[in-house]
């Protein structure tokens, strides 16, 4: 789990400037936190568990526009282009923190390792725009427009305010994060020439609807209710369809 202070005040005042950025800055929730003391121990326990994956979720994808950004910057992409993706890895970082912070609310990290390795995608010998139009299409549109549709659940279904309120910071970004994938798809789609990028066009126009319906059919196989679900620890059955 990366650290998510610094004594160096130079470096707390970058962190200040990306905390800032968001509609729910991590010292919002100081003054409201859940009270536990209306939640059992399992409840707690499974919130615990499922915030900590949210957090691996969101530096995944810290990782992967990382990626994206550098195939951008190698393609001499636009700066809007440049601009938007630079935004938005700062905005999964901000979620990485928020997420941890809602780990703290629920009782802390000393009962769970989290381990942050291993995110990235595999490399390709594709051109660099080929490699950004692939995760554009894949993460940007795919991932975060089916996270859209999960995170709405969330937020129609989770009863604890403090909860609720940073589901609704999180979608609110995932929905910009899925409309900026749609307009960097289309910029790369008209800006590089058709011999670049048929190879992942023609990959992506094979598979993507699959795997749409492979990332639906998991969202509803967890859809199970349970322990933890007004804390934001799981759907119930029908969440999804509502």
């Amino acid at each position: 789990m990366i650290e998510l202070d610094t004594d160096d005040p130079i470096l707390a005042r970058f962190a200040r400037d990306l905390d800032a950025q968001g509609s729910f800055g991590v010292d919002d929730g100081l003054g409201v936190r859940p009270d536990l003391e209306r939640f059992s121990a399992e409840d707690i326990e499974h919130a615990q568990l499922a915030w900590s994956h949210r957090v691996l979720g969101e530096y995944r994808g810290v990782v992967i526009y990382t990626e994206l950004l550098a195939a951008l910057v190698e393609a001499e992409a636009p700066y809007p282009a440049l601009a938007a993706v630079h935004r938005i890895i700062g905005d999964e970082l901000r979620h990485s923190r928020l997420c941890a912070e809602v780990v703290g609310w629920l009782g802390g990290w000393e009962s769970l390792h989290l381990d942050l390795g291993g995110q990235r995608m595999p490399r390709t010998d594709d051109p660099p725009a080929a490699r950004a139009l692939e995760i554009a299409a894949r993460e940007l549109v795919l991932v975060e427009e089916e996270s859209v549709r999960t995170l709405r659940a969330h937020v129609r279904t989770a009863e604890e305010p403090s909860i609720r309120r940073v589901f609704e910071s999180l979608l609110r970004d995932e929905v910009r994060h899925a409309v900026a994938g749609r307009s960097l798809v289309a910029l790369i789609e008209r800006s590089y020439p058709e011999s670049e990028l048929a190879g992942v066009q023609a990959r992506l126009h094979a598979r993507l609807p699959e795997e749409r319906r492979h990332l639906r059919e998991q969202a509803l196989a967890r859809a199970v209710g349970g322990p933890g679900r007004q804390l934001g620890a799981r759907l119930a059955p029908g969440d999804l369809e509502a």
